[in-house]
């Protein structure tokens, strides 16, 4: 049987993620979007934060790596177990999907639904 979490974390060719599922939801990505839009405008505001988030990042990347690295062991011991959680995971996906067809659509268009529909009540 093969590693297949540890192809979810660095290979994501084998199978899908729940966590990949979720990172391409309309609303996920949107947030995320905004998000690194104002990281870029803060560290851009002055040469201090730029100093201070450039070390950041370097610091979180050498960080992220030794704890992948370190994880890799514990990933595949733990590998049926987080097996399931995913399949649990990507069903509970495919029920919001099927029950909120919603969560699927772009968020300016949700945005506007909502905007209609209040309008509406008043």
């Amino acid at each position: 049987m093969q590693h297949t979490f540890y192809f979810y974390v660095f290979n994501c060719q084998e199978a899908v993620s729940a966590a990949a599922r979720m990172a391409k939801l309309p609303a996920v990505r949107s947030a995320c979007a905004a998000l690194s839009i104002l990281y870029k405008d803060v560290k851009g505001s002055s040469p201090g934060l730029r100093v201070l988030c450039e070390a950041l990042e370097s610091r979180v990347g050498a960080l992220s790596t030794e704890a992948c690295s370190q994880a890799s062991p514990l990933m595949v011991k733990l590998e049926n177990q987080i097996s399931l959680a995913n399949n649990v995971a990507c069903k509970s996906l495919d029920w919001l999907e099927a029950s909120f067809p919603i969560i699927q659509s772009p968020t300016d268009q949700v945005t506007s639904h909502l905007q209609t529909s209040q309008d509406n009540q008043t």
